[in-house]
């Protein structure tokens, strides 16, 4: 009888822990091919499920040619999430928000995390919570290289769609190398999920918008043929900016730092999203 009941306690915690949704997930693994360089093209991407008071109880583990788990290499810092936080973790986020361009914006968070994030293409993740694995992406003690899971030049996404499970969830493929050559992900073969299916989409096909001059030291002109109603500006940490002035189509951004920003105006039309570099 003791035996029966310790099984069906094994099975019920079993069952349990496997139907939980941790309060913070694995999300993407990327792995772009830039030109500026391929290691800047790295990042993973984390989403919160539900608010997350201190984001410093979690960690990243990246375990290298399939030599298994190294322990965690990245430490979050003291921060909190609220539910439905997308977190962006980078090499170098200068470069990651020219190649996300219009979408970068959708990303609440952007955190660099130097050379922690190495993974090529072939290297499994996992995400720690209070010094626990919680959740991994790859096999740990497996060379991905030539297997269903392989990203590299590329992106590995969350999707139920998805044909490949690791930890519970299904994941999706933009196919290897499919970065190869492009300025931005948009532009790829292979737009990366999130800003396929953002509503914050630019056409680069309109052409009844336009800024100029860009880059810029001081003002910057919005050509368009429709009334701006509203005027957003991000940095290229992702963090909204408001010390700047905007009247009669004219963006003066002289107070900004020098960097690379994102634009987004809101008309009676539609939404437009560009970036522009201030020097």
């Amino acid at each position: 009888m003791k035996k029966i009941f310790s099984i069906f306690i094994f099975l019920f915690c079993t069952l349990f822990t496997y139907g939980q949704v941790n309060n913070l997930q694995l999300q993407g693994i990327i792995d772009f091919d830039l030109v500026s360089a391929g290691y800047t093209g790295k990042a993973i991407h984390l989403k919160a499920n539900s608010n997350i008071p201190d984001l410093s109880v979690y960690g990243i583990g990246v375990a290298n040619n399939g030599n298994g788990g190294d322990g965690q290499e990245y430490l979050f810092p003291q921060m909190s999430l609220q539910s439905g936080d997308h977190l962006l973790l980078v090499r170098d986020s200068s470069v990651m928000s020219i190649y996300f361009d219009v979408c970068f914006v959708e990303f609440d968070h952007v955190l660099p995390a130097s050379n922690a994030i190495d993974q090529n293409g072939n290297d499994a993740i996992e995400l720690y919570k209070d010094s626990m694995v919680i959740e991994t992406f790859g096999d740990i003690n497996m060379d991905g290289t030539g297997t269903a899971w392989e990203y590299l030049d590329s992106w590995a996404y969350k999707d139920p769609s998805g044909s490949v499970t690791f930890s519970g969830y299904n994941w999706i493929f933009g196919g290897v190398e499919c970065t190869i050559g492009s300025v931005t992900t948009q532009a790829s073969s292979c737009p990366y999920p999130l800003c396929s299916s953002s509503s914050n989409v630019y056409d680069y096909n309109n052409r009844s918008f336009s800024i100029f001059p860009n880059p810029s030291n001081e003002y910057i002109k919005l050509d368009t043929d429709y009334i701006i109603e509203s005027i957003t500006i991000f940095n290229a940490m992702g963090q909204k900016i408001t010390n700047f002035e905007y009247e009669d189509n004219i963006l003066d951004v002289k107070n900004l730092p020098n960097g690379i920003y994102v634009l987004n105006s809101i008309g009676d039309k539609k939404t437009i999203t560009q970036t522009f570099i201030k020097y």
